[in-house]
């Protein structure tokens, strides 16, 4: 699965030409120029991404001239194009002046692929990044990249579900580094509030369906019997 390693592209592609009007400020001191890429997963494997670029002083002056800063439907545009065959969902763009920062987030459907039995996998498409455990379920991954000639400094955060375990960083055939993780599966999966319920409203249903049906049928006996009473008997049988 390439979903992650087509989300850097894209994203990488969107970012550029959001800061592209900064022209020689990125050589000035690549180490300003910062990334934040998070994921927060939930339960069915869907992620929500925000990505979050810092620039430096004359970057943003630059950037606040160009024409992304007016129409965000460009980004939105570009994205869409290049992961055009996933399902993307609730896409913004906030622009913080103060911080001089611009903040993508939108949600991808199955980015975290099940493999039955409650084993999770969540590829991130990178080359030996340095992870370090975090305690509240996540990862967090510190890399550098080089976009269109300039390095920049990435922060990745990987957040799982509440509840998952067994969070194990490992690495696909070809090398790039992948998150296994466990989550449900076996019986105890189906002993959530939704199933339980689910279950208590079935047999609620069955209930009342078997007693409407068995009021339905007295009533009509009775009923029958009123329509069809039976015939008097003979006065000479009469004790």
């Amino acid at each position: 699965m390439k979903l992650i390693f087509k989300t850097i592209k894209a994203v990488f592609l969107t970012i550029i030409c959001m800061v592209v009007y900064a022209g020689p400020a990125f050589s000035q001191d690549p180490t300003q120029q910062v990334q934040q890429f998070t994921y927060k997963i939930d339960k069915l494997g869907d992620a929500t991404v925000e990505v979050s670029t810092k620039m430096t002083q004359s970057q943003w002056e630059n950037f606040k001239q160009g024409p992304l800063v007016n129409d965000p439907s460009i980004s939105k545009r570009d994205m869409e194009r290049s992961m055009s065959t996933y399902v993307l969902e609730d896409f913004k763009r906030d622009i913080d002046d103060m911080n001089r920062s611009v903040k993508m987030s939108f949600k991808v459907k199955a980015m975290a692929a099940y493999k039955g039995n409650g084993d999770w996998e969540f590829r991130l498409g990178l080359k030996d990044p340095q992870v370090t455990k975090l305690p509240d379920n996540s990862m967090m991954v510190t890399t550098n990249a080089n976009l269109s000639g300039e390095l920049v400094q990435q922060i990745w955060k990987v957040s799982f579900p509440a509840g998952s375990s067994n969070i194990q960083q490992t690495t696909d055939s070809f090398g790039s580094s992948m998150f296994t993780y466990k989550y449900g599966g076996g019986i105890g999966a189906y002993f959530t509030w939704n199933n339980i319920i689910g279950v208590l409203l079935i047999i609620f249903a069955v209930l009342l369906y078997l007693r409407t049906t068995k009021q339905g049928a007295l009533t009509l006996n009775i009923n029958k019997r009123i329509a069809n009473p039976p015939p008097p008997a003979p006065d000479g049988l009469l004790p």
